[in-house]
């Protein structure tokens, strides 16, 4: 694959901070062979570009209730071209500093490479590496980012979803994200996929996205919930519907060794309980149930 004229299509996935958006946009301002498209995630919905870009720049309102597989596969759905060699899935909060897209494209310019990320830091502390691609415990159906293991790319198990460089063809065949998940995991399996078919997953050091990372909500019960029905999609769609389910069950239970308090473990029983139990209904992971249990928890 040659992606070297063809075209990228860009999808900065807006949620939240529309400074946070405008100033990932202007980052990109100097990129050839680019097609940007905002899909405006945001329950409010009231993103609006900025006047100076407006005929550079496509935005699709998703309805604010998407899930993050499913805002991108909608605006992936609705402007990927045939002129379009590969697809940059990019969330909001990142900033993409001068010839991170070139060292990317030039890794996936490789037949053998699927799917390509960038080395990413934190933008309060550039000298802090969040993840340079990721890894996979399929033991513990857990994932966690890596730090840089060399200068030159190198073979990861998974790309963390806010910077994703990949083929446009692979994409369509895998189908995009899977919108079981919510928020988290969906990019796990997409790289599973992308290895299926024979292809690489790399990451390049040398490409450099800073990133904006929350630490305050991941103790939050609705991520906590969040998580645990992720888990246990993944593990159905590694071990098998039934295998996947039962252990996922027993392996999400260890989740509760680091409650900070009693009252933190007992919240997080009543909420692995109804993540099972949500599961085992089958219903779907959504921002009315995350809003919901947002506020159940709220006085706990």
């Amino acid at each position: 694959m040659n992606t070297e004229h063809s075209k990228t299509l860009c999808i900065i996935l807006h949620y939240g901070s529309q400074d946070y958006t405008n100033k990932c946009i202007e980052s990109l301002a100097n990129e050839k062979h680019l097609d940007i498209v905002i899909s405006d995630n945001d329950p409010s919905q009231s993103y609006e570009l900025p006047q100076n870009i407006r005929e550079f720049v496509k935005i699709i309102k998703t309805g604010g209730s998407a899930g993050f597989s499913e805002a991108n596969n909608i605006a992936v759905k609705t402007f990927l071209t045939k002129e379009h060699g590969s697809i940059f899935i990019l969330s909001n909060d990142t900033i993409v500093i001068k010839s991170a897209l070139d060292y990317l494209r030039d890794t996936l310019n490789s037949s053998e490479v699927g799917a390509v990320g960038p080395c990413m830091p934190y933008v309060s502390n550039p000298k802090k590496i969040w993840a340079c691609g990721g890894y996979i415990s399929k033991l513990k159906v857990a994932v966690g980012g890596l730090q840089p293991k060399s200068n030159q790319p190198y073979q990861v198990d998974y790309l963390p979803g806010a910077a994703i460089l990949c083929r446009s063809d692979l994409w369509k065949e895998i189908g995009g994200f899977n919108e079981e998940y919510f928020l988290a995991y969906e990019e796990v399996e997409f790289a599973l996929e992308v290895k299926k078919r024979g292809f690489k997953v790399m990451a390049n050091p040398k490409s450099i996205i800073l990133h904006h990372v929350g630490i305050s909500s991941q103790r939050s019960p609705k991520y906590y919930y969040n998580g645990i029905r992720n888990r246990l999609i993944f593990s159905k769609y590694l071990y098998g519907k039934k295998i996947g389910l039962i252990y996922a069950i027993i392996i999400t239970l260890f989740s509760f060794l680091n409650a900070r308090s009693p009252k933190e473990l007992l919240q997080r029983i009543r909420l692995w309980t109804k993540a099972i139990k949500d599961d085992l209904k089958d219903i779907p992971i959504s921002r009315q149930i995350l809003q919901s249990i947002t506020e159940q928890f709220k006085d706990n």
